[in-house]
């Protein structure tokens, strides 16, 4: 399997009206010096350092990340138990397959995949927490990063092609469906070429009413396994919920 290198961006916090309150995150926040390394074969899952994401979208939801055009049916959604990620401090949590595997790499980072051994090992999600860009909104700084993120994937990959970018926000079926005190992020879905094939990724940059910390979300894939996977990523994202935000994060 191919290997990938998410994220790098940058960019310095003034924090100003959403500046206060910020769940963790790394000390120096420096967006275009952030060094998250997954190297992904079928024979190891390699993460070092610090993390970014990415995902497709549409104007009130998260939408189908695959390309325009004709598409299969798509996979049924998957069953089974599911087990929560929810660190006391790092300000959301989600809902995952209780059989995946969940490291933290680095500060603020987690990467969860399925069991090794099984093509799910080669789908991470990630999450991150990342200082947010200088910005008079908390939606302007998650578009300032997600900017940053792609001119930073445009640079490591020649063959780099953006199928869609767009506004977020959770649709109505999700954890954070319908809330009004969340402001709007940004995401995208973009694929390049790898040694082994084509890399295929979703990002959400997901940011909060008034802490100077902006949430990058991923889900990667090989472009053979991005389908097969997608509904389990979906719901991990579905359940996806920012924590702390009533006592003004």
């Amino acid at each position: 399997m191919t290997s990938h290198i998410v994220a790098r961006a940058k960019s310095r916090i003034q924090g100003r009206e959403f500046g206060r309150r910020a769940p963790p995150g790394p000390d120096d926040p420096d967006l275009s010096s952030i060094s998250l390394l997954i190297g992904i074969n079928r024979r190891r899952l390699v993460m070092a350092g610090a993390l970014a994401l990415a995902a497709p979208g549409l104007a009130l939801a998260a939408t189908d990340p695959r390309p325009p055009g004709s598409k299969p049916a798509p996979p049924s959604r998957p069953t089974g138990a599911f087990k929560r990620f929810a660190p006391e401090t790092w300000g959301y949590r989600f809902d995952l397959p209780g059989d995946w595997i969940v490291a933290t790499p680095a500060p603020y980072t987690v990467v969860v995949s399925g069991p090794e051994g099984t093509d799910a090992y080669y789908t991470p999600v990630a999450v991150r927490n990342l200082r947010a860009p200088e910005a008079e909104t908390p939606a302007d700084a998650a578009r300032l990063l997600m900017q940053a993120y792609r001119r930073d994937l445009e640079a490591r990959h020649e063959s780099f092609l953006m199928l869609r970018e767009t506004m977020f926000r959770p649709g109505a079926g999700a954890t954070d469906g319908g809330r009004a005190d969340l402001p709007r992020g940004r995401q995208m879905v973009a694929e390049w070429t790898g040694a082994d094939g084509i890399m295929r990724q979703w990002a959400v940059a997901r940011p909060r009413p008034r802490a100077a910390v902006v949430h990058l979300w991923t889900y990667t894939a090989e472009d053979s396994l991005f389908d097969v996977y997608l509904p389990t990523a979906r719901l991990i994202l579905e359940s996806w919920s920012l924590a702390g935000v009533e006592s003004g994060g």
